[in-house]
């Protein structure tokens, strides 16, 4: 058991990393772009058709890995007030329960979410034509991952640490 509990922390340090690299390259990809558009615009005098889609999509999908994947629970937005005004114990069971409650709706809610986006498969990106259903396949990406760390961190709401950054 204890070997595959460490087993899987080494994944979750390994994804982290992964998606906060894809992330900073996605932010340099973005800044790029942005100088592209700039370098287009005000130095060539005609404005680039694709440098403002690609730094919009690059964008979106940066955000909801970093959202989902390289940022841990704790450092998300959080509405602690009940269990600051409880014990510590109690506090703690509040925050799993909840943490439970989340993970469950944003997993049975996927289908739906899902559905929506294939929906938009008739639809494309003005410049670089790109399907939207494969544009916002970030959207139902970021509810899995965050529905499923949200049903494994009961852990984190009884005192486990959260994620590889946590680490003594």
């Amino acid at each position: 058991m204890r070997r595959l509990a460490r087993l899987a922390e080494a994944a979750d340090r390994a994804l982290t990393r992964a998606a906060t690299l894809a992330a900073t390259l996605g932010l340099g990809a973005v800044v790029l772009a942005f100088l592209w558009t700039v370098v287009f615009r005000y130095v060539l005098g005609r404005p680039s058709e694709t440098s403002e889609e690609i730094s919009i999509v690059v964008y979106l999908w940066v955000v909801m890995i970093g959202g989902g994947v390289a940022l841990g629970l704790r450092e998300h937005i959080a509405f602690d007030l009940a269990i600051d005004r409880v014990p510590d114990r109690a506090g703690r069971a509040l925050a799993a329960a909840g943490s439970l409650a989340a993970g469950l709706i944003l997993l049975i809610c996927l289908p739906v979410t899902f559905d929506y986006v294939l929906f938009l498969w008739r639809e494309k990106t003005p410049a670089l034509e790109i399907g939207l259903d494969r544009l916002y396949l970030c959207f139902p990406a970021l509810q899995l991952v965050t529905g499923l760390r949200l049903l494994l961190a009961p852990g984190l709401a009884l005192g486990a640490p959260d994620g590889p950054e946590a680490a003594p």
